[in-house]
């Protein structure tokens, strides 16, 4: 029997564009981090969940860079196919719960990520394929560091990212996996809906906007005269 999946976008999205699809669980994904990271920084400060200064640092930084990438994702065409994210109690029962659940979206955005960036680069579009590998750059160092948090080491294991999806757009599949959304079957539970509790603080972080080849200044040819 076919499994349901109710993060399935309008068919009408794919066929004008099937990067759509793959534009859509990646802005989803980032939606789920930031929403995530937003609850969780605020069960802290009510004393509901012990995170200390150094993971509430790593956090709001997580949580504004998560952000940045979801609004350039809007930018390019993205749509959320989910914006309401279901935080069962068990989730966020303890710290080694929270950082367990991190670490397994920060899994999922990675290798959604390097789909994206093929799925770019089959269509062509460059800046694309730039942009992705950079907001999977940062979702990797995101997952290194709530690892090291939870206590692995090293944190980084491998020398070559896990393979995952075949298309971003399975990675909606992924959030229903960790119970981040509910499927049509199950009852939600508690929701929290983006961006979640808290302002985001994005003091001292940087690159908010990406850069890239396309976007940097050409410099003039060899021998051009100068004012021209």
């Amino acid at each position: 029997m076919m499994r349901l999946r109710p993060l399935d976008l309008p068919r009408i999205r794919q066929d004008l564009d099937p990067l759509l699809a793959d534009l859509d669980a990646a802005v989803t994904v980032e939606a789920a981090g930031v929403t995530l990271v937003g609850v969780a920084r605020e069960r802290a400060e009510e004393g509901d969940l012990a995170l200390d200064g150094e993971a509430t640092a790593f956090l709001r930084a997580a949580q504004c860079q998560d952000e940045a990438h979801y609004h350039f994702l809007l930018s390019v065409g993205a749509a959320p196919a989910a914006t309401d994210f279901s935080l069962r109690d068990a989730a966020l029962a303890d710290r080694d719960a929270f950082l367990d659940l991190l670490v397994a979206l920060e899994e999922v955005a990675v290798a959604g990520a390097m789909a994206l960036t093929r799925a770019a680069a089959e269509t062509g579009n460059a800046r694309l394929v730039e942009v992705a590998y950079q907001i999977g750059a940062v979702d990797a160092q995101h997952l290194a560091l709530a690892r090291l948090l939870r206590g692995a080491r090293p944190a980084n294991d491998r020398a070559f990212v896990r393979w995952r999806f075949a298309a971003a757009a399975e990675a909606l599949d992924a959030l229903v996996d960790l119970g981040l959304v509910a499927s049509r079957r199950d009852d939600p539970g508690e929701t929290a809906v983006f961006p979640g509790p808290l302002d985001r603080v994005c003091e001292g972080i940087f690159g908010l906007v990406p850069e890239t080849t396309d976007d940097a200044l050409v410099p003039p040819a060899v021998g051009t005269p100068a004012g021209t």
